[in-house]
């Protein structure tokens, strides 16, 4: 029953995002003449998404001049703090913007470098430490709202995760949604 409830949810987010981005083309383009001669960078701040229930910090640059074609994001999460454990993790993405309008098809795909120490208290009452770094990787298939020039960036985006290191059964986590807002510029 799940299986059948997740692809319709993606079935539909799909579909919906195909409609938005073919409603989108009476948005005026620039003028051909005048092509964009900087590389599209954002600064933005997400939800959920690569940084589990807290909030990361992300720098987005294409690899071209414009807001489409392929770049890359790397960022900082913020630590994830229990009674006995702190985990930091760094995003490092590649990404793919179908389109220089200010509605855009994002998809993507990358790793989270995550070091996680904690420490446990035995019969004895001695304490040991112990540390871990984990490599989940993620994907994104998401809409992407951004600026001509400079303005908001506003995303909205499925990100499913797999568990890859030590400790690891593969296991993915496929329904998880995450949000960003900041600010795009060239």
């Amino acid at each position: 029953m799940r299986s059948i409830i997740f692809m319709i949810t993606t079935l539909l987010f799909v579909i919906g995002t195909l409609d938005l981005l073919a409603q989108v083309d009476s948005i005026p383009q620039r003028h051909a003449n005048s092509g964009p001669t900087k590389r599209a960078k954002a600064i933005y701040v997400e939800a959920l998404g690569r940084s589990s229930f807290g909030l990361s910090l992300l720098y987005d640059m294409r690899l071209r001049n414009g807001h489409d074609g392929f770049g890359f994001n790397l960022g900082i999460s913020q630590p994830k703090i229990d009674p006995r454990a702190t985990t930091y993790s760094f995003p490092i993405f590649v990404n793919h913007i179908s389109s220089e309008k200010r509605v855009a098809l994002e998809i993507g795909g990358g790793i989270i470098i995550a070091y996680r120490r904690w420490w446990t208290e035995d019969q004895n009452q001695d304490i040991h430490r112990f540390h871990q770094i984990s490599v989940p990787a993620m994907a994104n298939l998401g809409l992407r709202i951004q600026p001509i020039n400079t303005g908001v960036v506003w995303r909205l985006f499925w990100a499913p995760n797999w568990r890859i290191g030590a400790e690891s059964d593969l296991n993915g986590k496929l329904f998880w949604f995450g949000t960003s807002l900041g600010i795009g510029f060239n």
